[in-house]
């Protein structure tokens, strides 16, 4: 059985998902997102002159927010080799915390969740280096952001 490991880097527009293997040798997948978060239209001023305008998102729109986040998680996961071990997630967004609790929920195989880390928009070649210097030296990055938090 071969040992993989995979990163994933993702926000709500894209995610790539790196696999590697053994022998660090990396294959790397990109994913558009169909996520859209509907802009709320219209709302109500406040008693202040000038004041801010505000309007609360109704529920239909919440939920379809929702429903296209879950989607989009869902076609995160059935690209991830089902030999993983490990998983570590990065990406500049709230998307990790939902791709992390989606993971979790797996019911079929239980790949180890290392990690989930902060991390700014990159290019494909950063991701490629920062997920393999990850996995060659995990303690470097656990470490700096526990000590952060």
């Amino acid at each position: 059985m071969r040992k993989i490991n995979t990163g994933i880097w993702l926000d709500f527009k894209e995610a790539y998902i790196l696999t590697i293997d053994e022998n660090w040798q990396t294959e790397i997948q990109h994913l558009m997102s169909e996520v859209e978060h509907h802009a709320v239209k219209g709302g109500t001023r406040s008693k202040t002159p000038w004041g801010p305008q505000y309007s609360p998102r109704d529920r239909h729109t919440l939920e379809q927010d929702k429903h296209s986040e879950q989607q989009y998680f869902g076609e995160i996961i059935s690209l991830i080799d089902p030999e993983t071990e490990s998983i570590v997630i990065f990406g500049p967004a709230e998307a990790k915390i939902g791709l992390k609790k989606a993971v979790e929920a797996l019911q079929h195989y239980k790949p180890q969740l290392i990690a989930v880390l902060p991390s700014d928009y990159m290019t494909t070649n950063e991701i490629r280096a920062l997920m393999i210097d990850f996995f060659k030296n995990p303690e470097t990055y656990i470490k700096s952001t526990e000590k952060e938090q």
